[in-house]
């Protein structure tokens, strides 16, 4: 049976945008687990993310680059990053390929075989270095695209506006999308911007803006295909504006049920884009509940070998603490 031609997905493509889904979901789950039983420090969830995560990864071409926040797992996992890898970031794990065991898990998805740039946890200072990359592949000529991910919270951040604007002014090839889950931190997005559609700020730069349906699969592979494209052609930047619900709290460490209603965070649940996703499959007979119950506890089982796999690995060594440091 043929995708729709408005969705431009077929099934392969489908199936594999929903394992990179669950894959992430099951990574997040494990996560939360882990610190539960006081085996890991700290959890910043995905849940919710999913959906423009996975397909903001799947449209790139190999020789692109990723320049991801701190809650961009869904797009890593998309990207190749294997869930031992993972969990040994988790743990801290002196063969942790992301920062050698010394940052906070998700800290940073630097991944130099995968293309993912390293980045500061400082929100948004990202978004310059991001149009920065772009910049140098415009000189090398190498055809690469530049894919940078933020949430709702780093658009009140000046350097979000240096680099959509440095990028906007070179029409370099980069791809700005926002994952606006309505929320920075505990702060609501009324109490963040006075014009609440964000991608309507792209016009004040002189670049395309566009709002997608984040928990809606198949419009952000059709609106991230379009603005790679647009890139890739030389016509410039595009901020995407991804509108999605945040299901979990920001991080372990906050307690989102002091600020959100209870009915608020049913809500999000509702739209949690791995189950609209599989809804999807569903309707147009690519994936069968009992093959979907089947991928979930496939994926759920390898997070869990890979996690106490990860934490039997070696620690880093005190000698090697001032290793990778400018100063």
């Amino acid at each position: 049976m043929a995708a729709p031609a408005e969705a431009g997905l077929s099934r392969e493509e489908g199936l594999r945008l929903h394992r990179w889904m669950c894959a992430t979901k099951a990574l997040d789950d494990r996560m939360h687990i882990l610190v539960r039983q006081g085996r890991a420090p700290f959890v910043g969830s995905a849940r919710g993310h999913e959906g423009i995560q996975v397909t903001a990864a799947a449209v790139l071409e190999e020789q692109d680059w990723l320049v991801l926040h701190y809650r961009g797992l869904g797009s890593a996992v998309a990207r190749g990053l294997t869930a031992r890898e993972w969990m040994l970031a988790v743990f801290a794990r002196a063969a942790d390929p992301l920062s050698g065991g010394r940052n906070i898990p998700g800290g940073c998805f630097a991944h130099p075989r995968l293309r993912i740039a390293p980045t500061c946890q400082v929100v948004a200072t990202w978004i310059p270095k991001a149009a920065g990359i772009a910049y140098a592949a415009r000189w090398r000529r190498d055809g690469s695209v530049v894919m940078c991910t933020f949430g709702d919270g780093a658009t009140s951040k000046g350097d979000f506006h240096e680099g959509l604007n440095f990028a906007a002014v070179h029409r370099l090839p980069v791809v700005f999308v926002c994952e606006n889950n309505r929320y920075a931190i505990s702060v609501p997005l009324e109490l963040q911007a006075g014009n609440p559609c964000l991608a309507e700020r792209a016009a004040g730069y002189g670049m395309a803006g566009v709002v997608v349906d984040g928990t809606d699969v198949p419009a952000c592979h059709r609106e991230l295909r379009a603005a790679v494209a647009r890139a890739r052609a030389g016509d410039g930047p595009t901020l995407v504006e991804a509108r999605i619900w945040r299901i979990n709290s920001h991080t372990s460490e906050d307690d989102q049920s002091r600020y959100r209603s209870q009915e608020e965070i049913e809500e999000a649940r509702r739209h949690d884009p791995v189950a609209c996703f599989e809804r999807w499959l569903a309707d147009r007979g690519w994936l069968e509940p009992a093959e979907a119950e089947q991928v979930h506890r496939e994926l759920e089982a390898e997070a869990a070998e890979a996690a106490d796999w990860a934490e039997r690995q070696p620690e880093p060594r005190l000698q090697d603490l001032e290793a990778h440091l400018f100063a």
